[in-house]
């Protein structure tokens, strides 16, 4: 009886996720519209904190507007272009260049596209950060 019942659990657990995996299906498609970004952490042992308006355009490309502090040296209308990939398990990655330079990260993105939580991926960098797609957006996907 017991094993019946961890058998049971085991099945019931299985299902969940294959049905948590099929509705998680993501690719370039799902990242697309215009974001509002925050992200704080550290860069060479300075703090940083970044604000950015990010446009996706659903096939692998992005342009940002970004406002970045570095240890209070404020640098404004920072302009980047930048390339992605999302992953089927809603998983990818994203590469920016702008005059700062060039950065990379991972992100994860929900399954509706309305929010990349993600982790700047460079040797010295500690920053994250959250976009949350604007809400007139969210209405033309």
């Amino acid at each position: 009886m017991k094993k019946l019942a961890v058998f049971a659990r085991m099945l019931i657990l299985g299902v969940i996720a294959t049905q948590l995996n099929a509705q998680a299906q993501c690719d370039n498609a799902t990242m697309k519209g215009t974001y509002v970004m925050s992200a704080s952490g550290t860069l060479g042992g300075s703090p940083v904190a970044v604000i950015a308006k990010v446009t996706y355009d659903g096939h692998g490309n992005g342009i940002a507007l970004e406002t970045v502090s570095v240890g209070g040296t404020i640098y404004t209308d920072v302009a980047a272009t930048g390339v992605f990939t999302v992953n089927s398990d809603c998983t990818g990655s994203k590469q920016f260049i702008s005059s700062l330079g060039v950065s990379n990260y991972s992100f994860v993105i929900t399954p509706d596209g309305s929010r990349i939580t993600w982790i700047e991926t460079d040797s010295g960098t500690t920053l994250n950060g959250v976009a949350l797609l604007f809400p007139d957006e969210r209405k033309a996907h």
